[in-house]
């Protein structure tokens, strides 16, 4: 039976929010998860164990994910953001932090380092999501789709999740990509396998966004999730970054 790793519970909101922290070090290494990744924790495993060695790991799991509680509050960037800092800070797990958001949990990031950019050290982004995905994607079906299963998987596809979908245009429109220009970036790119978007495409928008940003861009050839394939060279990568540019 694969291991569930269980943390603390800290209210926030009016509802408890999980984090699961291992490891000494600074900066800490905050993990963010994608949109609709039912269990955190266990998904980064993998990687943070790797990670744990030589830095403090921290998972915070938003509202509606693995053992955090389904809230009843929006989620907007502001109500996100400001639930992730008050657990890490309730749970006495300060900054600075470098900060590994996948996917969706990119826009959290950026709007972290637009707000706060003295919390933030660097951020290392698993194939992480970038305003301009949000742009030009339609969104209807899938937040069609996460309705449905919402209902049909009450237990997987929670309301809070459909409502990250709900205002993710507008929260991916609040970054102003000025704010990002003094953060070192490293970002993990996949073959855009699981994000609707084809190869080229993809990666074409990461480079594109890149334009003067302090990022290191590594392609790696497998699908969206990349920390569950490539946890070795995303560990041995991060590391030299982080020694490099952070550190």
């Amino acid at each position: 039976m694969k291991k569930r790793y269980f943390g603390k519970l800290i209210n926030v909101n009016n509802h408890n929010i999980h984090i699961y922290s291992e490891g000494n070090g600074i900066p800490v290494l905050v993990f963010m998860s994608g949109g609709g990744t039912y269990f955190p924790v266990n998904d980064f495993s993998k990687l943070f164990k790797k990670l744990s060695n030589e830095y403090k790991i921290a998972v915070v799991e938003r509202a509606g994910y693995g053992f955090s509680e389904i809230s009843t509050v929006s989620r907007d960037i502001d109500t996100v953001l400001n639930e992730t800092r008050m657990v890490l800070k309730e749970a006495k797990i300060n900054p600075p932090y470098i900060l590994l958001p996948h996917s969706m949990a990119g826009i959290e990031a950026f709007y972290w380092v637009q707000n706060f950019p003295n919390e933030i050290k660097g951020i290392i982004g698993i194939d992480p999501a970038l305003p301009t995905f949000y742009e030009i994607m339609n969104l209807n079906n899938v937040l069609k789709m996460a309705k449905i299963l919402s209902m049909i998987f009450p237990k997987r596809i929670t309301n809070d999740m459909v409502n990250e979908v709900e205002n993710i245009k507008k929260n991916a429109n609040k970054i102003k990509k000025e704010s990002l220009k003094n953060v070192p970036m490293l970002f993990f790119v996949s073959n855009g396998n699981g994000t609707g978007f084809k190869k080229h495409k993809w990666k074409n928008i990461f480079n594109e966004y890149s334009n003067e940003l302090n990022v290191k861009i590594i392609t790696l050839e497998g699908g969206h999730y990349l920390h569950k394939y490539f946890a070795n060279e995303i560990e041995i990568i991060s590391k030299i970054f982080i020694k490099e540019n952070i550190i």
